[in-house]
């Protein structure tokens, strides 16, 4: 799916976990996922005035850079 919205131009990114696959088990990276969700949805639901999500920052629970597209 990153790909296709990637090829579409579409704002996107990719997060990759260490040692996870389709299900998390390490607790913060299941923290770290639920904050990003929360805020991907405050910004595109809630349209609350917040930050969009961050791109091309550290991820808190890996500190592995994402890769993203504008």
């Amino acid at each position: 799916m990153y790909l296709s919205l990637k090829e579409l131009g579409r704002e996107t990114m990719l997060i990759v976990y260490p040692d996870e696959y389709h299900e998390f088990k390490t607790p913060s990276h299941i923290k770290d996922l639920h904050e990003r969700y929360l805020a991907w949805y405050a910004h595109y639901v809630k349209a609350d005035g917040s930050p969009r999500p961050a791109h091309a920052k550290q991820t808190k629970a890996t500190g592995r850079l994402m890769r993203n597209a504008q």
